[in-house]
């Protein structure tokens, strides 16, 4: 459950600071359950912005050399089964992530 809430954490900072910058704006979040998953999905109406598609960050760098940041969507594939993203009719983006219930032994990560 950690691992859920900190994948959801990170994809709503993403979505305040880079997608709004600082400005108003709003996130819907809903969670249901779906067989032996959980699903979350997060709607906004922030400009387009798909996380699907960052690259994953170079690892092979020490994390003191690294810029900050730049960690949040590799967190979330970590912890997460799957990421996917839609634009959102009218403008926005709507954030769909699952995770199984089952813990996953560590070396699944």
């Amino acid at each position: 459950m950690d691992d859920l809430v900190q994948a959801v954490d990170e994809a709503a900072t993403n979505v305040v600071l880079h997608g709004y910058g600082g400005e108003p704006g709003w996130i819907d979040v809903t969670a249901e359950l779906v067989g032996d998953r959980i699903v979350v999905t997060l709607e906004d109406e922030a400009p387009v912005m798909d996380p699907t598609q960052v690259p994953e960050p170079d690892l092979s760098i020490p994390p003191e050399r690294r810029r900050a940041g730049g960690m949040g969507v590799h967190l979330m594939r970590l912890a997460m089964d799957d990421i996917s993203h839609a634009p959102r009719p009218g403008g926005g983006n709507i954030l769909t992530m699952a995770r199984r219930l089952d813990p996953r032994p560590k070396e699944d990560r």
